[in-house]
């Protein structure tokens, strides 16, 4: 299959490749990009930029940003970044810029102002999420709901983690640096976190489809090519099942699929330690003896009582009971009939046997 020009030019540079290495494709695209870009409009090879007196490239990288600062300052200040990022990668040396008390080579980068982020409820992520246009792209959203991971844990996740679980009707998610490379720089060796109920059994579904050669080491949830999913993919997805649900796409993003599952948590009746603990967030005190194997099953009951799964509107159940209530009666009814039958056809035999001569 033809690659994509950004892994073309990582491919033809060992540096620029030794720099990207193990990093999330995401990232490696906006990075490998932004360098490509910088690289041929200044006429010059990344390695010979990068051989440059720390001086000399600075100037070479001012001269670039400055073109950008007017338009977009924040678009100027991530190229900045990834530059600095692939010229310390060599050798250590960085960048000689101003720093924010101002000088020559500073500028104010200047973000625009956010927009109004909803974080939805259960009922909201319930809607969203039959939506999907399918098995896999469902199965991704309950994935995320249910385990409030982030969403490079189903990029890098893959079938191994979950194999020997299949049989289970709960599957319990050990969250590595591995798979979550957010952890890496978090003191966190790793968490647990949890799946169970239409999640655990969507995905039984989706595995069984989609991974008839249950070979180990494919990714969960991977493209046509087999390759992993990417985080935009699964932003791509998740915005067009929010506005197919009829909410508003432009205050949700996929990081508020983990701000709805904290929301579920936090307002559980469980310890404050097992919420942090189900986020994947940094324990204090004593975090060690926190992460034991020992703990699974305590962080497994704390994350039942958070409780993931639907809830059935009042009105559907008051309807359902009345179903219920009705076919109680109808069935009492045809008992009581069944028994009248009976009672007759009794009488009826009886009286034959009395009428009737032999």
């Amino acid at each position: 299959m033809r690659q994509r020009k950004y892994e073309e030019f990582i491919k033809q540079h060992v540096e620029v490749e030794a720099w990207l290495r193990n990093r999330p494709e995401n990232t490696r695209r906006q990075f490998s990009e932004r360098l490509r870009d910088f690289t041929t409009e200044m006429c010059i090879m990344p390695e010979e930029w990068r051989s440059l007196d720390k001086f000399e490239a600075r100037d070479m990288a001012w001269k670039y940003i400055t073109t950008k600062i007017e338009d977009n300052p924040s678009v100027a200040a991530s190229v900045l970044t990834t530059l600095k990022s692939f010229y310390r990668n060599k050798n250590g040396e960085t960048l000689p810029f101003d720093s924010s008390r101002g000088g020559k080579h500073y500028f104010h980068a200047r973000l625009k102002k956010a927009a109004l982020e909803h974080i939805p409820n259960k009922t909201e992520m319930y809607q969203i999420i039959d939506m999907a246009g399918n098995l896999r792209d469902k199965s991704i959203l309950l994935f995320l709901f249910q385990t409030g991971c982030r969403v490079n844990v189903v990029q890098h996740m893959k079938l191994k983690h979950i194999i020997d679980q299949l049989g289970q009707d709960t599957f319990t998610l050990k969250i590595t640096p591995e798979l979550d490379f957010k952890l890496r720089g978090r003191d966190i060796p790793f968490y647990y976190t949890f799946l169970n109920g239409e999640a655990a059994e969507t995905l039984k579904r989706y595995i069984a489809l989609a991974h008839k050669k249950m070979n180990p080491e494919a990714y969960l949830f991977y493209t046509r090519s087999t390759k992993p999913i990417s985080e935009t993919y699964v932003l791509r997805i998740f915005k067009n099942c929010v506005r197919k649900a009829g909410l508003n796409a432009g205050s949700m993003w996929t990081h508020s699929i983990r701000k709805a599952f904290r929301k579920i948590v936090r307002q559980a009746d469980i310890d404050d330690d097992d919420k942090e603990q189900l986020m994947g967030h940094v324990i204090k005190g004593s975090r060690q003896s926190y992460y034991d194997n020992k703990d699974v099953d305590m962080i497994l009951s704390a994350y039942r009582k958070a409780n993931f799964t639907r809830e059935v509107p009042k009105s559907e159940t008051d309807k359902l009971r009345n179903q219920i209530e009705e076919m109680s009666k109808q069935h009492k009814e045809d008992v009581e009939a069944r028994e009248s039958l009976i009672k007759r056809i009794e009488l009826l035999e009886e009286y034959l046997r009395k009428v009737v001569k032999p």
